[in-house]
């Protein structure tokens, strides 16, 4: 009975034996199976290609307020955080009174200019038809003293003839002295004629001389015009310190440039900043990818299009899918801060690693962190 128990513990044990070798020999296959199915590693990493450092461009300050924590989600646009913008407030109020007062002189230059430039053109309009008048009536006087030297030749005539036919008692003398009456009137009004005509003549040259005068004036225009000219060029260099004075403004918030999370927060509230200097790092969770180093002895069968099973360590109760999208042409060492010297001859035979991007199509990317690591499973073709 004794044999019979210790026969049958052998069957048992050998047949324990068995199954266990069995099951060992198709837990060997399915392996051999998976690794010649798949690539499999673990130098795995969460990356992306669009970290956007945030920070004030154009201008320094203390910051007197964040609006976000790490972690936090950002919109477009959303404001970040805040300087103490009284000294760029100060300097836009001084800047715009400058550029009103200029806008005020310029106003009244350019009434003046045109005030001064109306009556120029009116004085010379009236001017000149005065000039045209006293010529007018010069032409008349010239005419009628013409008439009058006529007359005067002619009542002369007269007179010798009267005289000599009064000396002979052939004529009256009464006739005699109505001519030299006559003949003294026509001299008294040749000689009025002759004054009139030294008068206007004195007129005519007064109002062309008053002429050139007014358009002496136009210089006078001219030099007001130059001094418009700077002063608008002044209010544009003004203008242009106030449009810089007012982004310089705007710029005292900062807003972020892409939607995203928070990934890193460099400042609080109290620091002071310049420009430039990064005040949050944000990450837009689209543009996270999965960065494989996989080993050159993995790389038969990986495709660009290859389907890819991820493990991330930090949530290994989450399932993450995604695609072969690049492997890149050149192996991590290659770009190593620093590289490997074979020159002297010294080598020793280490497997490389080529860069492998994978796009995550399914699982929770809004959990994922850069930096972060995990195991990967690429299906080979």
């Amino acid at each position: 009975m004794s044999r019979s128990n210790k026969s049958k513990r052998q069957q048992i044990g050998l047949l324990v034996l068995i199954v266990l070798l069995v099951g060992l020999v198709v837990w060997l296959f399915l392996f051999i199976h998976h690794r010649m199915r798949y690539a499999v590693t673990n130098a795995v990493f969460v990356e992306t290609d669009e970290l956007s450092y945030v920070s004030f461009s154009q201008v320094a300050g203390k910051i007197i307020k964040v609006t976000k924590d790490e972690g936090e989600k950002v919109k477009k646009g959303e404001t970040l955080a805040k300087l103490d913008d009284a000294p760029y407030r100060k300097a836009l109020e001084r800047l715009e009174a400058e550029r009103k007062a200029l806008f005020q002189k310029k106003e009244a230059l350019s009434i003046d200019i045109a005030r001064v430039s109306k009556d120029i053109e009116l004085r010379k309009k009236q001017t000149k038809q005065k000039i045209a008048q006293l010529l007018a009536e010069k032409e008349a006087l010239k005419s009628k003293r013409a008439a009058l030297l006529a007359q005067i030749s002619q009542l002369e005539k007269d007179q010798k003839r009267y005289q000599s036919l009064v000396a002979r008692n052939l004529a009256p003398e009464r006739q005699l002295e109505e001519i030299e009456t006559k003949l003294k009137e026509l001299l008294k009004q040749k000689e009025a004629i002759s004054h009139n005509l030294k008068a206007l003549e004195h007129g005519i040259r007064a109002a062309q001389e008053n002429l050139a005068l007014l358009d002496n004036q136009k210089k006078v225009i001219a030099e007001k015009e130059k001094e418009l000219k700077a002063l608008l060029a002044k209010i544009d260099a003004i203008s242009a310190a106030v449009a810089s004075a007012k982004l310089n403004l705007d710029y005292t918030s900062l807003r972020a440039p892409i939607a995203g999370v928070v990934a890193k927060r460099f400042h609080v509230p109290g620091d002071v900043v310049g420009p430039g200097e990064p005040v949050y790092a944000i990450v837009d969770p689209a543009k996270i990818y999965i960065l494989v180093l996989l080993e050159e002895t993995k790389l038969h069968g990986v495709e660009v299009g290859c389907p890819a099973k991820i493990k991330i360590d930090a949530y290994p109760d989450k399932d993450f899918e995604g695609e072969v999208t690049e492997i890149l042409p050149a192996t991590a060492a290659k770009f190593a801060l620093v590289p490997r010297d074979v020159s002297a001859g010294e080598f020793t035979k280490v497997a490389q690693r080529v860069p492998v991007k994978i796009r995550i199509t399914k699982g929770p990317i809004e959990l994922l962190r850069v930096g972060l690591g995990g195991s990967v499973e690429i299906k080979r073709k």
